[in-house]
């Protein structure tokens, strides 16, 4: 008997150690990053969809138990290529709407823009787009300089009649941006958002969205940096829209009930995530040749090492402690322009070695 009650002790103390530990080597949250080749010139880069890779290493998202041995902190090498440092610290953003886009919708994502710009609310204690946007900052070149402080809206255009149909590709996205009116700008980011009834080939079923860079005809040597994201609402919004719905079985981690969106729009709020995870990756990364982890045909970029961590203590499938609106009941964790609220990724901050927003 003495045996069994040895046995019984020691399943015990197996047990509670798995649940103090849930982040062991079997219990690691990494997720699957792949990388193409697109078409000539074009070297894509794609990110995965939320909640699919380990979470931060830092004290604010993992309790480790005094026992363990602490892991080493998560890197992101430097391999000494340009960041996106901007003219007089600004970069000009470039936004080609494709399909249909409601007024709301596209309120909203203006909205979201606009909040880059620094504004009176930073001198204030509540976090701000803006304010998010300064953990770039700590990300700079080899001649120290740091990612440009502002991101500024420069134009838009607006594709109504789908153009080049509803089932798009990668060379169509590219196509869409080379042909559009916009002039050439060496320090602008160009981006093609996607209605929720246009399908590109790989989105819900590889990623969310995609960043990219190009060499236009008139460029004289200079590449241009750009992405596409897709409006999940229809077609995988529990992947890409998450925590604004509810997981669908492609994650990992508890099955936990949908979060009410700021916005009032599940998809557009999904989409300024996967947009946030987009800029920050372009910005610090946007040659593959700038801040990742891993080789250049699967690395890992500043936002996608936080994936699915948006507050403290976030863990897989849930998203960390978020603000909530005392009216409307949403969750969100920074604020913009026109009094708007939003959700955005964390990011690696190379300073701290951790995860913040």
């Amino acid at each position: 008997m003495i045996w069994f009650f040895q046995a019984l002790l020691l399943l015990s103390q197996c047990w509670s150690f798995a649940v103090a530990n849930p982040w062991d080597d079997n219990h690691q949250m990494m997720s699957a990053i792949t990388s193409k080749v697109g078409p000539v010139g074009v070297r894509s880069h794609l990110f995965q969809a939320p909640n699919q890779a380990k979470a931060s290493q830092s004290d604010q998202t993992i309790a480790v138990s005094d026992a363990l041995v602490p892991e080493q902190p998560l890197i992101l090498s430097y391999h000494n290529g340009p960041l996106l440092v901007g003219s007089n610290d600004t970069i000009n953003m470039y936004v080609i709407f494709y399909g249909s886009f409601s007024r709301p919708q596209r309120g909203t994502l203006r909205a979201f823009f606009q909040s880059f710009a620094p504004s009176k609310q930073d001198s204030k204690s509540f976090p701000t787009v803006s304010k998010w946007w300064s953990v770039t900052r700590h990300y700079v070149d080899v001649h120290q300089s740091p990612v440009a402080k502002i991101l500024r809206p420069a134009g838009e255009l607006w594709d109504r009649k789908y153009s080049r149909g509803r089932q798009l590709n990668q060379s169509d996205i590219e196509s869409l941006i080379l042909g559009s009116t916009f002039s050439f700008d060496p320090h602008g980011i160009y981006l093609v958002l996607t209605a929720e009834d246009v399908s590109v080939k790989g989105f819900c079923t590889q990623f969310c969205g995609q960043h990219f860079y190009t060499f236009p005809k008139d460029a004289k040597g200079h590449q241009i940096p750009y992405a596409w994201v897709g409006n999940p609402a229809k077609q995988c919004p529990g992947l890409c829209s998450w925590p604004y719905s509810k997981p669908d079985e492609a994650f990992l981690g508890p099955d936990t009930p949908a979060l009410v969106p700021p916005n009032g729009d599940a998809g557009i709020d999904g989409m300024i995530i996967s947009l946030g995870d987009s800029l920050a990756s372009i910005a610090t990364d946007p040659y593959i040749t700038g801040y990742y982890q891993g080789n250049g045909a699967e690395p890992l970029e500043a936002a996608g090492a936080c994936k699915g961590a948006y507050g403290p203590n976030s863990f897989p499938g849930f998203p960390g402690e978020l603000s909530i609106d005392s009216t409307t009941g949403s969750s969100f964790n920074v604020y913009g322009a026109r009094k708007r609220k939003f959700l955005m990724p964390w990011i690696w901050n190379p300073s701290t070695l951790a995860c913040s927003g």
